[in-house]
């Protein structure tokens, strides 16, 4: 009887140490890469404070300024490409950088190198990019793995603290995507992957752990290398189900109604992590950990805390379940109607308090 497995794309080299940058050619030429025309993709300031550490190390290859995360520009980006016979896209930044440098790569059909300077979600890894269109409205695009991760522990020591809160508050954000995952599963709306949904929920687990110490000092450069890799983990998760699945429930659900209804309220894991404790609320979960471990780290709890009124909240519910119609949560199990919304946003407030 012959073994049955199933292959599973990984990037081929995951470098999370200081000093890394310097590195890349080394790391490339150590895994038999080779590549004639890299192209970086970054902003003027992430160059200034390390990111020309890379253009060096890769002999002052082009560079190709960051201009908008949409996708006509990352298909004009693709584009340029193909006219410029570039063979490896290299980006270093911030999420936006990454996901217009995923889709470009992907679109072009070369490789890719992700290169975060801020660890703000788990969009480090993933095979998904998080375009605006034509309509300003962000899609999440399916897009190939990047081949290979460098990050500079010592360089994210210089991310803004909202920055590093963000992405603590979309890694834990996976316990209430996973718990949703299997509601669907259980009610016969979706197949599961059980081996996706460990791998997200112990990248959760990690910082979970890691952050009950209540004096850690979330700059810490320990720290902030256990947060990447956590970070990458989740995105892993990601390509083995072959969609956000094992990382996105009701609580990205609200985070792009949140997007879409009040644009630029807050950051991406910001918003997440609230919504974390309200999908609990509303599965009857005990969430009274969560409120005290989002206390600790000065998380938001509710939509007060990112600056939405109750009137806004309540829009944003109503709005949230068709932002990716075909995900079953906890928001299609219960349906809720305007009346029932206010009263639930009231009960939370008294919850939190």
């Amino acid at each position: 009887m012959s073994v049955i497995l199933r292959n599973v794309q990984i990037p081929l080299f995951i470098k999370v140490e200081t000093g890394s940058l310097q590195n890349i050619q080394k790391i490339i030429d150590e895994h038999h890469l080779h590549f004639q025309r890299p192209l970086i993709l970054s902003e003027e300031r992430i160059l200034q404070l390390g990111g020309t550490d890379v253009v060096h190390a890769l002999h002052d290859c082009a560079i190709r300024l960051f201009k908008t995360n949409s996708i006509e520009e990352g298909n004009r980006l693709a584009e340029e490409i193909r006219e410029k016979h570039n063979d490896v896209l290299v980006s270093i930044g911030g999420g936006r950088v990454l996901d217009l440098g995923k889709y470009a790569a992907t679109a072009a059909q070369i490789n890719y190198i992700s290169i975060p300077t801020t660890p703000s979600n788990d969009g480090i890894c993933s095979p998904v990019s998080v375009l605006h269109n034509a309509e300003g409205k962000t899609e999440s695009l399916r897009v190939n793995m990047p081949i290979g991760i460098l990050v500079d522990t010592h360089m994210m020591m210089s991310a803004p603290l909202n920055n590093i809160k963000a992405g603590i508050g979309d890694l834990i954000s996976n316990f209430s995507a996973i718990m949703d995952w299997q509601l669907a599963y259980k009610e016969g709306k979706e197949q599961m992957d059980d081996f996706a949904a460990s791998i997200s929920n112990s990248a959760a687990q990690l910082i979970y752990e890691t952050c009950r110490d209540r004096t850690i000092n979330l700059h810490n450069e320990s720290f902030l290398e256990k947060l990447v890799h956590g970070l990458i983990l989740s995105g892993i998760a990601m390509n083995i189900a072959g969609s956000s699945r094992p990382c996105s429930g009701a609580e990205h659900k609200i985070s792009h109604a949140i997007d879409a209804l009040f644009p630029q309220t807050s950051l991406h894991g910001l918003q997440v992590s609230f919504a974390t404790i309200f999908t609990h609320f509303l599965r009857k979960e005990p969430s009274e950990h969560l409120i005290s471990f989002f206390r600790s780290l000065k998380l938001p709890i509710t939509h007060r805390d990112i600056g939405l009124n109750d009137e806004q909240f309540e829009r944003v519910i109503e709005l949230a379940p068709t932002t990716r119609s075909e995900r079953y949560t906890i928001l299609e199990k219960l349906q809720l109607t305007p009346k029932e919304i206010k009263t639930i946003i009231q009960q939370y407030h008294e919850f939190t308090a």
